[in-house]
C-alpha cells in the first residue's frame, strides 16, 4: 500500500531510529578518527548542532505549507522548474548515499562471516531482500520498525553493558584528539551524517496527524543522537584512537570482548543477527523513501513498481567502487562535503524566499 496518512508517532520514532541510529554500528567512527584521532566521539555533537535547526527550520515550513512533503514544499517556494532541480539533487543524494552505505554493509558482511563469497551475490541477495520488504508499503514498514525497535535496541544496549569493564576512561584524553579546529571542521563538513532527517520529510503526509510526524520525528533525531554519541563514546574508551583509525568494522569488533563464560563462545555471532535486522530494516525504509521521491518529482502516483529498477541501479552502482576502503574514505566521504553546506543552507534559503514572496504571513 502507498501513503494513506496511516503512521503514528511511534512508528516515525521508529523508522527514524531505524534510518539515524545505525550509524552508530556502522564504519562511519572509523571514518571520524582518520583525521580527529581519540576525538572523533565529539564531531557528531558538532553536526547535530549545526544541522538540526535547519531540520527544525524545514519541519516548520512543512507545517505552514500544509498538505505537502518535501518536493511539493521545495517546488512550492522555488517554482516547477528550479523546484524539480532541487528536487532532483536530492534524490540524487539519497540514491548516492542508499549505494555507498550499502556496498559498506555488503562488504561488513563479506568479511565477517562469508569471506569466500562474490561480492555480487551478497549484494544481490542484501538489496533483494531490501526490496521485498519495501513492496509491503509504508504502512507495514512502520509497524514492522515499532515492533522491532525494542528487540534491537536491548541487544545493542546489552552489549553496551556487558562491555562497560572494558572500559578505559583515561583514553578519551586530549579530548580534543587532534585539536578543537579539527573537530570543528569535520563536524561542520560531516553534518550530513544527519542527511537521512531531510530524506525522510518526503513522508511527512504519511501520518495520521502532521503533529505525529513532528513529534515522532523530532524526539527520535535527538535519541538517535544520543545513542550514536554513547556508542562512539564506548569505542574509544575500549580501544583508543591509534586502533579505532585502523579498525573497520568497530561494532563487531566490540562483540567479540562479550563473554558469557567458557562455555559461550562467538557470542558476537548473536549480536551480527540484531544487527542485520536492524540494517535491513534501514535499507527497507531507504528504498522506499527514494522510489517516492522519484515518483513524486516526475508526478507518478503509483510509483511501488519503481522499487526493482531502483534496487537494481543500486546494486550496479554500488559494485562500482573497486574497494571498500575507495568507497569509504573517498567517495563517501566526499559525499558527505557536498551534502552538508547543502542541507544547512537550503532550509534558510526557502524560509527566506517564502518570507520575502508573503507566503508566510496566510
Amino acid at each position: 500500500m502507498q501513503n494513506q496518512g496511516f503512521l503514528q508517532t511511534k512508528e516515525i520514532f521508529a523508522i527514524v531510529l531505524m534510518l539515524v541510529a545505525i550509524k552508530a554500528a556502522d564504519s562511519t567512527p572509523s571514518l571520524f578518527a582518520q583525521k580527529a584521532q581519540n576525538g572523533f566521539w565529539l564531531i557528531p555533537i558538532v553536526s547535530f548542532v549545526v544541522i538540526f535547526p535547519s531540520f527544525l527550520l524545514m519541519i516548520y515550513l512543512l507545517k505552514r505549507f500544509r498538505d505537502k512533503n518535501l518536493m511539493e514544499l521545495i517546488e512550492s517556494i522555488l517554482g516547477k522548474t528550479i523546484g524539480k532541480l532541487i528536487s532532483i539533487i536530492i534524490f540524487l543524494f539519497a540514491f548516492s548515499t542508499l549505494t555507498l552505505d550499502s556496498r559498506n554493509y555488503v562488504e561488513q558482511i563479506k568479511v565477517l562471516y562469508f569471506p569466500e563469497s562474490p561480492t555480487i551475490f551478497i549484494f544481490f541477495i542484501f538489496i533483494g531482500v531490501s526490496f521485498f520488504g519495501a513492496k509491503k508499503g509504508i504502512e507495514v514498514i512502520g509497524y514492522t520498525s515499532w515492533i522491532a525497535l525494542p528487540i534491537i535496541k536491548i541487544s545493542f544496549f546489552t552489549l553496551i553493558w556487558l562491555v562497560l569493564g572494558s572500559m578505559v576512561y583515561e583514553r578519551i584524553f586530549p579530548i580534543f584528539g587532534s585539536g578543537l579546529p579539527v573537530i570543528l571542521s569535520e563536524g561542520v563538513k560531516k553534518a550530513a551524517i544527519f542527511a537521512e532527517l531531510f530524506f525522510l520529510l518526503i513522508a511527512y503526509k504519511a501520518a495520521k496527524e502532521e503533529a505525529m510526524f513532528r513529534k515522532g520525528a523530532v524526539v527520535a533525531s535527538i535519541i538517535a543522537f544520543l545513542e550514536i554519541i554513547a556508542f562512539y563514546f564506548i569505542y574509544i574508551t575500549v580501544f583508543d584512537y591509534n586502533s579505532v583509525e585502523k579498525i573497520a568494522f568497530p561494532f563487531h569488533d566490540i562483540a567479540q570482548y562479550v563473554q558469557f563464560g567458557q562455555f559461550f563462545t562467538n557470542i558476537e555471532t548473536l549480536f551480527m543477527v540484531f544487527w542485520l535486522f536492524a540494517a535491513y530494516l534501514k535499507f527497507i525504509v531507504f528504498l522506499y523513501l527514494i522510489a517516492w521521491m522519484f515518483g513524486t518529482i516526475f508526478h507518478i502516483k503509483n510509483f511501488e513498481p519503481l522499487l526493482l529498477p531502483l534496487a537494481y541501479l543500486v546494486i550496479i552502482a554500488g559494485l562500482l567502487p573497486f574497494n571498500s576502503i575507495y568507497n569509504e574514505f573517498v567517495l563517501r566521504e566526499n559525499l558527505l562535503m557536498i551534502m552538508s553546506p547543502f542541507f544547512i543552507l537550503l532550509p534558510f534559503m526557502l524560509w527566506f524566499i517564502a518570507l520575502w514572496k508573503g507566503e508566510l504571513k496566510r
